[in-house]
């Protein structure tokens, strides 16, 4: 039994009191503070209409008051629609249309992104405007208002943990983003797990969220405030304002995507900051060239864990601490793992036939964990995704004889070129050792010939010239003519999706439309 979301708030702010739970800028809340400003946001919800299972969008930026208002949705029995705060406009109106959301609750700095969204979204009736500058839409309640006066104890609503909690969305990289649900009970085990397990959170841990709380992030705030730490909310993910938390707060554990730590390491002035307090750093969304990995633990330390999830299957494996090591060739080698199962993970790698492949043979990863989504918006895509309680996740990976698993690429990014089966990944890993290769991208492109001709995205170091042709034949020299890129194309920078994952579908866009079919 996992109980339900704010059964849990209420007993970590009741165990902790007065320590400090959260801090934005000059701005604080305790424990105490904090479970009276959850209240209120579900107070004030249920006195604005809002009624058990009705679907609430959050739309903010990191700030103070998006833990009071995430966990106060749930305790007025709301459902939380996922609105990722670096989404485009239309992005937020498919979110809003696709959940049937009826209220939304959003940061004034959206406004422009939300005109008329009223007209765009007819299942939304509630629209709750957080901030001072006069309001576009005359009919938004004002938060302050609305919550500041609500009633600090909590409502008599009765939730179960099989209640639907949350609606996520797929990165949407290879298509329209689906719908994912998760309950009270799976998406409390994924947080905690996250917690546990990847970042190893400890008592009185202070963590700084960079990167955008409505997304990843999210999911270390329960187990910080379960270990009576504090939430640190940074106004975005930058190494100047990283840097100055971390010497300034004490800043024990953050969690980046890559990019980020590749700027740290580019960084000229590490010494001038103390960064003695970091003791963990989770990275995730993509994955990161294990030279790179090295030259981060040579400079920070044992400090890096790495986290590899997806929307549908949640959780699924890490690289612990104590895995990223360098004393020999086998374990810099697991560097470019994804590390192991977690504890609660059962992991299969399978054939598309659904038949579990030889040992050492490389399929899809199939997964099955109690922090697994139930289904998605659109039930009839269920049948695509889980199988016997089991969930598909795209993914090609194999597993080591110590069980290390190792992604090998998405199954829907294989390029096939002439007859042969190509796996991005691998080559943007051969790329990634390039010293003068900061970052790339590999995916295929029509070829009257081949089917699918393989092209690279390269962003590079202005102060290592490279040409295409040395790395074609790195790639060439390493995996074979086959594996070789056909064109290379050197760029200032790659398109991101709203997770900070390389959009490769916006790479794909240019050479495939018009195109009668997509070979894969």
């Amino acid at each position: 039994m996992w109980g339900t979301l704010p059964r849990l708030m209420a007993r970590v702010t009741a165990d902790h009191g007065d320590r400090s739970a959260i801090i934005d800028g000059d701005r604080s809340l305790t424990y105490t503070e904090l479970a009276a400003a959850t209240n209120r946001v579900s107070t004030g919800l249920i006195e604005a209409g809002l009624r058990p299972g009705d679907r609430v969008g959050i739309l903010m930026p990191n700030c103070l008051e998006y833990i009071p208002t995430l966990y106060g949705v749930w305790g007025a029995g709301g459902v939380v629609t996922q609105m990722p705060a670096r989404a485009s406009a239309s992005d937020f109106r498919y979110f809003l249309n696709s959940a049937a959301t009826t209220t939304l609750i959003h940061h004034h700095n959206f406004d422009t992104a939300l005109t008329g969204i009223r007209t765009d979204s007819p299942t939304l009736s509630t629209v709750i405007r957080l901030g001072s500058p006069p309001a576009p839409d005359t009919e938004a309640l004002d938060y302050t208002a609305l919550f500041g006066a609500a009633d600090p104890t909590p409502p008599p609503i009765r939730i179960g943990e099989n209640d639907l909690a949350f609606i996520g969305f797929t990165s949407g990289t290879t298509g329209v983003p689906k719908g994912v649900l998760q309950t009270h009970a799976t998406w409390l085990h994924y947080c905690v797990t996250a917690g546990l397990e990847i970042g190893d959170t400890r008592p009185g841990e202070i963590f700084a969220h960079g990167a955008p709380m409505t997304h990843f992030t999210q999911t270390f705030i329960m187990p910080t405030l379960m270990r009576g730490g504090t939430n640190l909310i940074l106004p975005g993910l930058d190494v100047d304002t990283l840097l100055s938390a971390i010497d300034t707060h004490k800043v024990t554990a953050t969690a980046v995507v890559p990019t980020i730590i590749y700027l740290l390491l580019a960084r000229t002035d590490l010494t001038d900051y103390d960064l003695t307090s970091l003791r963990t750093v989770i990275y995730a969304g993509s994955p990161m060239a294990p030279s790179e990995l090295e030259h981060a633990l040579r400079v920070f330390g044992p400090v890096f864990a790495q986290a590899y999830a997806g929307t549908e299957p949640g959780y699924i494996s890490t690289l612990r601490k104590q895995d990223h090591l360098l004393q020999t060739p086998t374990q810099r080698a697991r560097l470019a793992s994804a590390g192991r199962p977690m504890y609660h993970v059962d992991l299969s790698i399978r054939h598309d036939n659904g038949q579990v492949v030889a040992a050492g043979e490389a399929g899809e990863i199939w997964v099955r964990q109690a922090g697994q989504m139930i289904g998605y918006l659109d039930s009839s895509l269920d049948a695509d995704t889980i199988h016997d309680g089991w969930v598909r996740t795209g993914d090609i990976g194999y597993l080591d004889e110590e069980g290390f698993l190792f992604i090998v690429d998405r199954k829907k990014d294989m390029i096939i070129t002439g007859g042969f089966n190509v796996f991005p990944r691998q080559i943007e890993d051969i790329l990634d050792t390039h010293p003068a290769v900061r970052q790339c991208a590999v995916i295929g492109i029509p070829d009257p010939k081949w089917g699918e001709a393989v092209k690279a995205y390269v962003v590079t170091d202005p102060e290592n010239p490279v040409t295409g042709n040395d790395l074609i034949r790195l790639v060439r020299e390493e995996k074979g003519s086959v594996w070789a890129p056909k064109s290379v194309e050197f760029v200032a920078g790659l398109p991101l999706n709203p997770s900070g994952k390389v959009d490769k579908k916006v790479l794909r866009q240019r050479h495939w439309d018009g195109q009668t079919r997509q070979v894969h």
